[in-house]
């Protein structure tokens, strides 16, 4: 993790322009697009993943597909003033749409053939006219707890990418979700630099991102599917307290969000 020059911060002359050395341009540019030609899905038809794998990964298809609906309440905020941010954010969207794609297709794989997807595309309930009165009402210090948001919520996908892998060890799952990290650990890198930023500049910022951090059901999507997946999503894939620990130490490092003890509420542990 890169540290931000204190420098930079205490004059504020990057305050314009957080994450310096993130080109959003080359971002949008390579983003990664279908996953299709790197599924090995006859492997998967020859030896299906367990169904308690099958059950999270059609959980996290849902995760993945929610962005849009938490991207529209973002970029109706102050947020969407900052083009670089929105820029950003609307190239964050194509990868995890590509993502939640690959997830179809490799449970699909488990299915008869010539089967379609009979998913329902669920989205869950976001107050956009309250939030886009509220969050421009605040004003600038919302872009701090939209980058916080993202922060986390990649944190928390990535290890459930990472678990995954660790829980079924099929190498042909192996490939595709150290794919999918890969991806987030780019955007990770924004959003990221960016938060940290931003909670540094604002005491304000800081104190609105807690509060918000500590109300939001994650991970960011939760609310499109019953608690029920959400509780086996947690058991399944966060069942070591070392997991839970360190996904909370990262949290606790951000300024102004320590002793949250968010993953730990999350997985009641």
């Amino acid at each position: 993790m890169r540290e931000l020059p204190e420098t930079s911060i205490e004059s504020g002359r990057d305050a314009a322009y957080p994450a310096p050395d993130f080109d959003v341009r080359e971002f949008a540019r390579t983003a990664h697009g279908s996953f299709r030609s790197d599924l090995e899905l006859g492997l998967f038809r020859e030896a299906p993943l367990s169904s308690d794998t099958l059950r999270a990964l059609a959980y996290l298809q849902v995760i993945e597909r929610a962005t849009m609906t938490h991207l529209r309440s973002v970029l109706v905020t102050a947020t969407h003033k900052d083009a670089r941010i929105t820029a950003f954010l609307v190239t964050w969207a194509y990868e995890k749409y590509w993502i939640a794609d690959a997830l179809q297709q490799i449970l699909l794989a488990h299915q008869p053939e010539g089967a379609t997807s009979d998913a329902v595309f669920r989205t869950p309930v976001e107050r956009t006219i309250r939030e886009s009165i509220v969050a421009n009402i605040i004003g600038v210090p919302m872009i701090a707890v939209h980058m916080s948001l993202g922060t986390v919520d990649e944190w928390l996908t990535q290890t459930a990418y990472a678990r995954l892998s660790a829980v079924e060890n099929r190498p042909e799952l192996t490939v595709v979700t150290d794919q999918f990290r890969q991806v987030k650990a780019r955007q990770l890198e924004f959003f990221e630099a960016q938060a940290r930023f931003r909670l540094t500049e604002s005491p304000r910022a800081r104190s609105l991102t807690r509060r918000r951090l500590a109300k939001t059901p994650w991970p960011i999507g939760a609310k499109a599917e019953p608690e029920a997946e959400t509780r086996f999503f947690f058991d399944y894939l966060f069942d070591s307290r070392e997991v839970v620990d360190d996904l909370d130490s990262r949290i606790d490092s951000l300024p102004g969000q320590s002793g949250l003890g968010l993953i730990r509420k999350a997985t009641r542990r």
